[in-house]
């Protein structure tokens, strides 16, 4: 029995045009936002003149990667150099607008690029702890990579430049104290979570089809409070090292502020943060009405500012007055369990669960294609794709016998298999609008890598 689509119309034009507008908003949103800001008077000339070109080149090298992973194999390579080209020439020109506000007193770009090495290596061990997690059907490394990118420069330019209006007209005018404070945290739990959780939501409309349920929110979702996390890091670390240079304690206070925000607060932060609008989303991708949809997004994107502003709001009356040393960072550590914990615990939960669903459904779907004879999964390679180790075992099995190629062959295979059983789930569930035929083009895809691989 085919079952028809949960929706009347085809859903992939509708979203892609919301995608176009989402984008276009973003991109109106930071002229506006800083042109008011050299208006008001605190952001220089300088960062609107390298930020506005940085944002527009890692646009342009977004729209070439996401062609890439739709091209012809002969084509591929030159969409893809070219999208590497524009978002190294992007990264530049953010670096030169954190010059603008980071690089002053005794620090400079050598300080920036030593606090940018330190935080590489953290943000890598987070982005493959995710990885290691997805232990079902692992996303594509190179779109977890642009959402990092995408929440390391776009994110924060949307941050930036909100954040700075909105303390320019609000927080300057409060006297220093409680309201002062909530108007920082309002600001940050706001433009912050709203900038991050932008770039999933036009992830999950561009690219749907790797967009598969709670799972893929989480993922997509941590990757780009990594990115965010990541550059912010570098700010506070550089600025930190000015700040404190004189005193001679500059490169002291930096280690530091890597410590809590690169150790302690690599989960517990910004990448719980965004995972939470991440899981709406990816429990959206799962419901059938549209109503449905936006009402659990709202929810995502609600809890993520009022973890955030609970984050922010307490952070001056936690540790107020405290002058002992031990009992600082003691407190320190605790806040980090006790005010971001509770939200982590619920997104291992949720990942737990839409592991446990996840992997239930595909083990059933490939062996119904196994059983089918169609050739494109066989019964010995149920057990084996349904286990990472075992898949990577097989994959070292053809490097071994077939050398680089061989592995690249037998990993294409074992993502298209898995592909192959992510579409019959959505089609059992009704979530794919796109026709019964598009099954059977995965399918004769499938066979395809077999034959190469073979």
């Amino acid at each position: 029995m085919i079952l028809t689509s949960a929706y009347r119309r085809r859903w992939r034009p509708t979203r892609f045009w919301l995608a176009s507008l989402l984008g276009l908003a973003v991109f109106l949103a930071l002229v506006v936002s800083s042109i008011a800001s050299l208006a008001i008077g605190p952001v220089p000339l300088r960062a609107t003149i390298f930020g506005l070109p940085a944002v527009g080149f890692v646009l342009a090298a977004t729209v070439f990667f996401l062609r890439a992973l739709h091209d012809h194999p002969t084509v591929r390579g030159r969409d893809l150099t070219r999208a590497g080209v524009l978002l190294l020439v992007g990264v530049f020109l953010w670096l030169l607008v954190l010059d603008a506000f980071t690089f002053t007193h005794a620090a400079g770009p050598g300080v920036a690029a030593a606090c940018a090495a330190a935080c590489v290596p953290t943000t890598a061990v987070g982005l493959l702890v995710l990885r290691r997690l997805d232990r079902n059907e692992k996303e594509p490394w190179r779109l977890v990579l642009v959402a990092t990118a995408w929440g390391a420069i776009v994110s924060t330019s949307l941050a930036f430049w909100g954040e700075t209006v909105w303390d320019a007209l609000f927080t300057a005018n409060l006297l220093p104290g409680p309201g002062a404070d909530a108007s920082t945290a309002y600001s940050a739990g706001i433009f912050e979570e709203v900038a991050k959780g932008v770039a999933v939501l036009l992830l999950y409309l561009v690219m749907r089809d790797e967009f598969d349920d709670v799972v893929d929110g989480i993922v997509y979702g941590a990757a780009v409070g990594f990115g965010f996390n990541f550059m912010e890091s570098v700010g506070y670390m550089t600025h930190l090292y000015a700040l404190f240079a004189p005193e001679g304690t500059g490169t002291t206070n930096a280690i530091g502020m890597w410590y809590w925000r690169q150790v302690i607060g690599l989960f517990f932060g910004h990448a719980a943060y965004t995972a939470l609008i991440g899981a709406g989303i990816g429990v959206a991708r799962q419901l059938p009405r549209v109503g449905q949809r936006v009402m659990v997004i709202a929810c995502g994107f609600l809890a993520a500012i009022a973890a955030h502003f609970a984050w922010d709001a307490w952070q001056a009356v936690s540790l107020a007055g405290i002058r002992n040393t031990l009992t600082l960072i003691l407190l320190a550590h605790a806040r980090y369990l006790f005010m971001v914990g509770p939200f982590v615990a619920i997104l291992l939960l949720l990942l737990a669960m839409g592991l446990q669903l996840e992997g239930v459904a595909l083990r059933r779907h490939l062996r119904e294609e196994a059983e089918s004879g169609s050739g494109a999964v066989r019964p010995a390679e149920v057990e084996v794709l349904m286990s990472p180790r075992r898949r990577f075992h097989v994959r070292m099995s053809a490097l071994a016998g077939g050398g680089v190629g061989a592995y690249l062959r037998e990993s294409r295979l074992q993502t298209a298999q898995l592909h192959l059983a992510m579409e019959r789930w959505h089609r059992e569930r009704q979530e794919l609008a796109d026709p019964m035929a598009a099954e059977d083009v995965l399918r004769a895809q499938v066979l395809a890598l077999r034959t190469a691989a073979a």
